[in-house]
Order: C-alpha cells, then sequence, then structure tokens
C-alpha cells in the first residue's frame, strides 16, 4: 500500500493504510461516500463490495461503469440473447454499438462467421463503418446522436412506408426493412464516447418493438456484466433487482440499504467538483482516463475530501490524487467468477502468488467492513458465492456443483430479475451546426490503457492519433488528406493527421479514444448530448 505525505506517496504497511481509510469514511456521512469502478475484479469482489458500499457505509453512489457504458436497468431489462442466438443461422443482426473487431474480438469472430456460413442477415446502425461492414447487407450510418431516429424509422419502415431520418436516405431505410426477417437480436453497446448514453437508450427501446427481439450486450469493460449482476450500480442491488424491490430480501443478509437512488458516475464526479463528497474510492478505476470527460474528472480529484485507490497497477488518477493506494491482486493471482456477456459464469483459479503484499479485493472489502464493526460474513469465495445465492434469485442455481459441470461452457445466469422494460430518456438533441463537425471517439483494439502501458512488450502496439473525415469534407474545410489539422471543441483541442475516409459520413470527425499523449476525452463534454468541433489547418 501507499500513503500521501506531501506532495508524493509513500509505502506503508497494511495497517496504517487500513487506519487512514477507515478513519476517513468514518468521519464521513453516508451520501458523501462515492465509489467507482469494479467492473474488472471477479464476482465475489464485486458482491462484497457492494455489500460494503450499500450494505454496511449505506451509500449508492456507486457505479462500475465510468460514463462510458449504459445505465444498468436498460442492459439488464431488456429481453436478453445469448451469443448462439445472435448467430443463429437465417437470423438477422442489427448491431446498434462499437465495432466488434475492435472492442470484443471474440464477438467480431462468432458474427462473422454467422452471416458468411450460417446465412445470418447484419444490418448496421453505427456512426461510421467498421471490421463488420464489408459483410453486412447494409450498413445505415446516421449522424452522431441520433441513432435513436434511426432506430424508429427502420422499425416504422418494417411495417409501414420509410421516411429520410438522421442523414440516412428512405430508399435505404426500406431496403434493410425488407431483410428484418425471423429471429432479432441487437446488439447494443456505445459506439461513440462522444455523445450521451441517451440516443443509445432511446434506439434500444425502439428496436425493443420489432417481432421476436432480443439483445446482446456490448459493453466491453471484463466484467462488467458481473458487476450489474452484483449491483455495482445507482439504484440496484444483487439480482438484477432495484433498491425497493431488493430491500426485504436483503434484510437478514445486510446490515441496511440505502434508502435513495444515488448518483451514477458523471452525477459522482460532478457531486465531488462541487465538493460534496468526502469520501471517493476507486476500485481499479482511472477517471482521468477512463470517463469521457477529461476536465470534469480532474475538477473532482480536486474536489473530493479524501481519495482512495484499490488497483493493481499505478494509473494516472491515482498519481495525481490519491491519498491511500490498497494494492490488489492480478486477475491470475486470485480464484472466483466471472461473467461474460451473455450472462455466463465461468470459474478463474489462482495461477501465481499475488506480487508483494497485494490481497485480493474481496479481502480488501472483507478487512474493511471488519474495522467499521461489520463483519461481512465470509471468508472465501465460495462463502460469498454461497450468499450470493441465497440473496439473489438469479444467482439461485449457481452452485458449486453447477460450477464444476460448467467448467468448459460455464453456468448460464438467464432472466432479467424483476426489472421492467427502460422507458425513453426524451432528451432533446441540438440542431446541427452548419460550421462544426460532429464528432465521434471510437474505441481501437489497443490503446494507452494503463495495463498495455504497463507492458513493454505490448505498449508499441497503440497507434497515434489521427481524425477520419469524408472524401467530401476536405474541400468544405480547405485541407488535403494527410494534413495536420487542429479539432477543437468547447472543452480543449488536439492536433492529428486528418485522413480521408469513404466510411465516415459528410459532416463527421471520428478520432480513437484513448491515443497515447492525445486522449479525446479532452475535447468532450459529458454534460452536452452531442460534441460538434472545429476541424482547421494547424
Amino acid at each position: 500500500p501507499l500513503a500521501r505525505d506531501g506532495d508524493g506517496l509513500d509505502p506503508v504497511g497494511w495497517a496504517g493504510a487500513l487506519d487512514r481509510v477507515v478513519a476517513a469514511l468514518d468521519g464521513a456521512a453516508p451520501d458523501r461516500v462515492a465509489v467507482l469502478g469494479g467492473a474488472r475484479m471477479t464476482n465475489e469482489a464485486q458482491y462484497a463490495w457492494a455489500k460494503l458500499a450499500k450494505g454496511v457505509i449505506g451509500t449508492d453512489h456507486v457505479d462500475a461503469q465510468l460514463g462510458d457504458g449504459l445505465p444498468a436497468e436498460v442492459v439488464l431489462g431488456l429481453p436478453r440473447a445469448t451469443i448462439d442466438d445472435a448467430c443463429r443461422p437465417g437470423g438477422t443482426i442489427i448491431l446498434c454499438g462499437p465495432d466488434p473487431k475492435e472492442d470484443l474480438g471474440t464477438l467480431y469472430l462468432r458474427l462473422r462467421h454467422a452471416v458468411v456460413e450460417d446465412g445470418a442477415t447484419l444490418i448496421e446502425l453505427t456512426p461510421h463503418a467498421g471490421g463488420l461492414s464489408g459483410i453486412a447487407a447494409h450498413s445505415l450510418h446516421p449522424r452522431p446522436g441520433e441513432v435513436d431516429q434511426l432506430a424508429a424509422a427502420l422499425v416504422a419502415a418494417v411495417e409501414g412506408p420509410a421516411v429520410d431520418a438522421a442523414g440516412v436516405s428512405a430508399d435505404a431505410i426500406a431496403a434493410a426493412a425488407e431483410t428484418v426477417d425471423g429471429p432479432v437480436t441487437v446488439v447494443l453497446g456505445r459506439a461513440s464516447l462522444a455523445e450521451s448514453a441517451d440516443a443509445t437508450v432511446d434506439a434500444a427501446v425502439a428496436l425493443s418493438r420489432l417481432p421476436d427481439v432480443r439483445f446482446l450486450s456490448a459493453l466491453r469493460r471484463g466484467n462488467v456484466h458481473g458487476a450489474l449482476d452484483a449491483g455495482l450500480a445507482p439504484g440496484m442491488l444483487p439480482g438484477r433487482t432495484t433498491l425497493d424491490a431488493g430491500r426485504a430480501r436483503l434484510a437478514e443478509a445486510w446490515p441496511g440499504v440505502p434508502g435513495a437512488r444515488g448518483h451514477d458516475a458523471a452525477g459522482i464526479l460532478a457531486a465531488a467538483a462541487a465538493g460534496e463528497i468526502d469520501v471517493l474510492v476507486l476500485l481499479g478505476a482511472d477517471p482521468l482516463s477512463d470517463f469521457p470527460d477529461a476536465a470534469l474528472a480532474a475538477r473532482a480529484l480536486e474536489g473530493a475530501g479524501t481519495v482512495i485507490t484499490v488497483d493493481v497497477l499505478p494509473n494516472d488518477s491515482a498519481t495525481a490524487a490519491a491519498d491511500v493506494v490498497l494494492a490488489a491482486a492480478a486477475p491470475t493471482e486470485t480464484s472466483g467468477t466471472f461473467t461474460n456477456l451473455e450472462g455466463r459464469v465461468s470459474v478463474v483459479e489462482q495461477k501465481v502468488t499475488p506480487v508483494g503484499t497485494s490481497r485480493a479485493d474481496w479481502m480488501i472489502a472483507a478487512e474493511l467492513g471488519r474495522r467499521l464493526g461489520h463483519d461481512l460474513g465470509f471468508d472465501s469465495p465460495a462463502a460469498i458465492r454461497a450468499e450470493l445465492a441465497t440473496v439473489s434469485p438469479v444467482h439461485a442455481g449457481l452452485t458449486e456443483e453447477a460450477l464444476a459441470a460448467g467448467r468448459i461452457d460455464g453456468v448460464l445466469i438467464a432472466g432479467n430479475g424483476d426489472l421492467a422494460r427502460p422507458e425513453p430518456t426524451g432528451t432533446d438533441r441540438p440542431p446541427n451546426d452548419a460550421y462544426s463537425l460532429r464528432l465521434v471517439a471510437s474505441r481501437r483494439m489497443y490503446d494507452d490503457g494503463v495495463a498495455l502501458r504497463h507492458s513493454p512488450a505490448s505498449a508499441g502496439l497503440a497507434r497515434s492519433i489521427d481524425v477520419r473525415l469524408n472524401p467530401a469534407d476536405f474541400d468544405k474545410l480547405g485541407v488535403a488528406s494527410g494534413s495536420i489539422v487542429r479539432i477543437e471543441s468547447g472543452r480543449g483541442h488536439l492536433v492529428a493527421p486528418a485522413l480521408a475516409d469513404a466510411g465516415v459520413p459528410r459532416g463527421t470527425a471520428v478520432t480513437p479514444w484513448l491515443a497515447p499523449g492525445s486522449p479525446a476525452n479532452k475535447i468532450i463534454d459529458a454534460s452536452a448530448a452531442v460534441t460538434d468541433v472545429r476541424v482547421e489547418r494547424a
């Protein structure tokens, strides 16, 4: 562990580090404590931290996602599909999310096989061309922030006449609608981090009106689905249930349950920036790099009273602002289970001894609970799973016998708990600015993430920044392909070479999310529905 004395972080013993954390937590009211992250921990560690945060500390300001995902109620409330459902021969796949080739490589291979070999029909509702565009039956690229309008037009065209929507012609929408047949699977996620999640949520609501439709999540962070199932989201409890619906079920196993829904990641950071968060806990989270708005993240870290980091490797947020760093064991250094994007739980076994004195995440939560006067009640991953199975109906079948029998294929956790289908957000989108381009920030498989940055053999795989534009936009901007340009928003600017790409719609600028030295979150305002930028010769 490390603790900050003056300007630097210095090594301390576990007892001293935990004493500092407990002193900070004891001195804070529950609604002035917040927990960000946890999506890369094991299911057992996620449940332990959910119980500590919500049951012991009493805060619901908890979010495993960093403003780059979708609300838990949406992911868990829509009818769920498996990967096999999505890839069934003769079915229809609607991609309304990121490029799987860059974000989810295994899913990309499965979808490609389904289209090429098994006759599945792929329809893309994406802001630009991607790794599957060459085999898609129809590629419809809406203006950034308007995918909901395109989705609604596609659904309407299945039963009636088509109309222009979101910059896509009625003819293209009608042609795509004619191919929607058989079971439909929507692969749903965030295609761009330069716009709010609302358009994607509203697109999902529109697409849910299609007959025989199911949804496959394309959220990307390692074990984010396990985190949502464990209740690491505002307003949620373990078992895909809300605070009110699950309160009675947890009455015996937990000391308490928060009385009201808390902030999501954006709300937590805004509250911290306003001086309303006394203790901010970061569970494997680096808001300066992970959150779409770097300026807000920086203000939040400065405004939080005490910042506690639990992580495997040093990151920018810990280096800049952490008061205490608790050293967590890496995934190969601890045992437990993980949940994939279809809800399938698989066992992972410890392979190596944790480095130094680092501890498993669940152990850290259990020790903090004990020091705060509440024994969490478990001393092993198996004991945590046993408790989870008693408090969560969707985990009831996750027995040791079932896990042993499912060593190869895992155990599928089905169902939506007691969540209803999501409702439209009703968010208005700003009109297009004729003098600006609308930004799309898309992930690449290799970027300047912490794990890659700390791997000398792999760090060079992260490519430098560029901005891709439609060839027709170059004349309007007065620049040539390959020119160095300045990409400027109200938040700041980046400098990059401009490259022509016919797969990018007119009026759109596409840049990578986390290029080394040039993170897109430097120019994104997370409170805005979309990000408009000016692109000019540098």
